[in-house]
């Protein structure tokens, strides 16, 4: 999964760059760095308009799994999910493995979608309603997927972070964080599947990945997406909400109008029983637990930024008191 604030240079080799850009018939002049994380991510003008290219490590995400990302995705934009499309290469195919054995990249393309992305200062009636709507859309189509090929993306317990959670932390803290992580994926592995709760789903809909165009949002960076429940996909959304790692954090009220104009989008576009919206506050623990493994993994390989070490020191002592991630009276 991705960490808001990690940053990196790019580091791509130019050759490898320029077959990625001619594949998707994109101008070189015109190719500029954007940043990145899991992928590293350029912007450079194409046929069709502005585009969006990344390139990623092949053991993150591999081309079939790419693929299967975007196949995904076309199924959504047909059906009127407001989400930057994936655009094929000159093969034919979305994805396409550059570069040499040990050093090879996964690279794909987006059209570039029009707006920036969203920011605390966005938490307003206005936009909770909009993006509940965003993601009662996403969910209403997906129901209805079927993969058009034998490619499929990973389920969320399959993720590193929670399957290597233990190996990734520091030795003590990995029972009583480690631990807990494990008993809580336990836990929700033994919940139903029902296809009108559980499908494909977005995992990471964080304000970065939501850009605002005047009134419109659109859904970007669907490269973390898996199989898991729905209410998941909205428990992140309002953890992200509700978290504040470098303020005093967010004001009650805020927040309680946050998450009811927010679900109140989403029962407009998506019909989720009761049951399902009493698990969110355990798929928000769930977030925050997996962005605390996150954390410490980035920080075994690059220098973490002011926001990501903060967010273990406040985190870390919350999760080991098996402190709510919602504001207590909340």
């Amino acid at each position: 999964m991705a960490v808001p604030g990690a940053d990196v240079t790019a580091r791509v080799e130019p050759a490898v760059l320029a077959r990625a850009l001619a594949l998707y018939g994109a101008d070189p002049a015109s190719c500029r760095f954007l940043g990145g994380f899991e992928s590293q991510v350029f912007e450079a003008r194409g046929p069709g308009g502005a585009l969006v290219l990344k390139l990623g490590d092949p053991e993150h995400r591999s081309p079939d799994a790419v693929e299967a990302e975007c196949e995904w995705l076309e199924f959504l934009t047909a059906r009127g999910v407001p989400s930057a499309p994936a655009i094929r290469a000159a093969d034919g195919r979305y994805a396409a493995l550059l570069g040499e054995p040990g050093a090879a990249v996964c690279a794909r393309a987006y059209a570039k979608a029009p707006g920036a992305p969203l920011s605390a200062g966005d938490l307003t009636p206005g936009v909770a309603t909009a993006w509940g709507r965003l993601l009662g859309r996403l969910h209403a189509a997906t129901r209805a997927y079927v993969p058009p090929s034998s490619r499929r993306r990973h389920a969320w317990h399959e993720d590193g972070d929670f399957a290597n959670a233990r190996e990734l932390l520091p030795e003590d803290e990995r029972e009583p964080i480690g631990g807990r992580i494990e008993r809580l994926v336990a836990e929700l592995r033994a919940l139903p599947t029902d296809p009108d709760a559980f499908g494909l789903v977005h995992t990471d809909a964080h304000f970065g990945n939501v850009l605002k165009d005047g009134d419109a949002l659109t859904l970007i960076d669907f490269d973390d997406c898996a199989y898991e429940w729905f209410a998941s996909d909205l428990g992140i959304v309002l953890f992200y909400a509700a978290i504040d790692p470098l303020g005093p954090g967010r004001p009650i009220e805020l927040l309680r109008r946050f998450r009811d104009r927010f679900l109140d989008g989403y029962a407009r576009e998506n019909a989720l029983s009761a049951r399902w919206l009493a698990e969110i506050d355990r798929f928000m623990k769930l977030r925050e637990l997996v962005l605390y493994t996150a954390i410490r993994r980035v920080g075994r390989r690059e220098a973490l930024d002011a926001w990501c070490r903060a967010y273990l020191e406040r985190h870390g002592p919350r999760i080991i008191g098996d402190r709510p991630v919602w504001p207590e009276g909340g």
